[in-house]
Parts: structure tokens; sequence; C-alpha cells
């Protein structure tokens, strides 16, 4: 178990903070002062969680995926406090807004393109769990995505009498 916590360390404490972020929020105090509450959120999700990201994944990844996607998450965290930010509030999140918009078509188009290139492994002729692990995928995801293949490979070779 301590295994798992040391090799996932960062998902295990992205959770705690998205939803401290969530219920520092709603304080009277974030209400009172929602120029504080954006620097804070600022900080976090501009700076402290895609270091973390990096961090985590240096050993992990190429230094080019890395940096990837540590901005990736850094502007997903900057659209998450934007969305938690009281409305019409903040100096510096509602100019950032334009982004989000700009930014979303080509995150849906990179993602489309990684879902296209990974069921196209998983349902080739001979898959390996060793590559994707490698990739950055954890090993239980990949042996679920293995299973899930085998599974639907099987359903169309029973529905179409097919081997392949």
């Amino acid at each position: 178990m301590s295994k798992i916590f040391r090799g996932y360390w960062f998902y295990w404490l992205l959770v705690p903070c998205l939803i401290a972020a969530w219920q520092l929020s709603l304080t009277p105090e974030a209400l009172a002062d929602p120029l504080t509450l954006e620097r804070v959120y600022l900080i976090d999700s501009a700076l402290l969680l895609p270091i973390l990201y990096f961090l985590y994944l240096r050993s992990r990844a190429t230094l080019k995926a890395a940096v990837f996607r540590s901005l990736a998450l850094g502007a997903a965290a900057l659209s998450y406090a934007a969305w938690l930010m009281p409305e019409g509030t903040g100096q510096v999140l509602p100019s950032l807004s334009w982004l989000r918009w700009t930014a979303l078509p080509l995150i849906i188009a990179i993602e489309l393109v990684a879902f296209v290139a990974l069921m196209r492994y998983l349902y080739g002729s001979d898959p390996k769990g060793e590559e994707l692990v490698n990739q950055g995928i954890p090993p239980l995801v990949v042996k679920l995505l293995l299973m899930e293949a085998r599974f639907w490979k099987r359903v169309f070779r029973l529905i179409t009498g097919k081997s392949d």
C-alpha cells in the first residue's frame, strides 16, 4: 500500500487541493475579499500545481511530455479557479477567460488524437502493457484497458464469426 502512495503521490495530493480550493471559495472571508482569493487561486493553479506535477513526472516521462502535461494541468487548474471565483469579481482571472475558449478546441483535438492512437494500439494485433506503463499510464489502468480490449475482441469474434 505504501508503494501506491509513494508511486502516485501527486494524485493523492491533487484531490485534497481541489477540494480545499472549493471549500475556500465558500467561506465568508473569501466572499468578503475576492481579490485575496483570486491571488491564492493564481498561485496554486498557475505555479504550485504545475511545478509539483512536473516534479512528479520528471522521472516518468520525457522532458517535453512533462512540460506539456504540466502546462495543461495549469490551464485546467486556472479554468477551475475561474469557475470557483464569485461572479463579477477578480482582476486577472476574468481577463484570462478568452484563453479557455481558445484552448478548448485544441485540447479536445489533442485528446481525440491520443484516444484514437491508444485505441488503435489496444485493439491491434499484439498490445503490450509494458509499453503503455512506460508512457506513464498507471499499471492498474493498463491492465483494465487490456482486459476491456480483449473482451470486445471476443464479443466481435462471437458476433461476426471472424477471427479479427
